[in-house]
């Protein structure tokens, strides 16, 4: 694949898609179950999943017939059910992961070497992607996005240096707002306190 300028091709012409696993009904969790399971709640978009030994993560038995997709790294889960039509990158989890039914999983094709999973990831999640995803999620009776409709989603693929430069920005900005999301809960905690002690001067052991 050219690197020398952008190109656009549909996701499906650069990834493989499929629905995570089918599970039927209620999920039957168990903490002596066999697989790991990804659900919405451990998605934290603009952050990669990683938890290598699924600590975080659900686990259930695999009760269908169907060959589980288990994900690996490099992967992207999208959800398609709901408002949040957003992407997360898979990083390290075990290898007996799945994830449910309300997520595609996008593989990169093996022979797509000029495209990053980072970049994709970064792309399914950008404003211009949302939009895309609000459009074709218009009319539904319940929001939602189809295989085929992921499938035509238009990827821009420039060369692997700005993919790079991107990537790099993106996870800058992420680790800034960490820190202010930090800094913001630490302040609320320090007026909650003092509130506290202005509040109630009777139980203050201070002088």
């Amino acid at each position: 694949m050219k690197s020398r300028e952008n190109n656009t091709h549909a996701l499906r012409d650069v990834a493989t898609i499929q629905p995570g696993y089918p599970f039927r009904g209620k999920l039957p969790l168990s903490a002596e179950a066999d697989a790991f399971v990804i659900q919405f709640r451990h998605v934290v978009v603009g952050e990669p999943l990683t938890d290598a030994l699924g600590k975080t993560l659900d686990k259930a038995t695999l009760t269908g017939r169907k060959q589980p997709n288990f994900l690996r790294s490099g992967d992207i889960i999208f959800m398609a059910k709901g408002n949040r039509n957003q992407a997360a990158l898979i990083g390290e989890v075990p290898s007996n992961t799945v994830c449910t039914p309300n997520f595609y999983c996008i593989r990169l094709k093996p022979e797509i070497d000029g495209l990053l999973p980072e970049f994709l990831n970064w792309q399914l999640n950008h404003q211009g992607a949302q939009r895309y995803f609000t459009v074709c999620s218009q009319g539904s009776v319940a929001a939602s996005i189809t295989k085929s409709q992921l499938e035509t989603f238009p990827v821009s693929i420039p060369p692997i240096k700005k993919q790079e430069l991107m990537i790099r920005l993106a996870e800058a900005a992420s680790q800034e707002r960490k820190l202010m999301n930090e800094l913001i809960e630490n302040r609320q905690r320090m007026v909650v306190e003092v509130g506290h002690r202005i509040l109630n001067p009777e139980n203050n052991t201070e002088h």
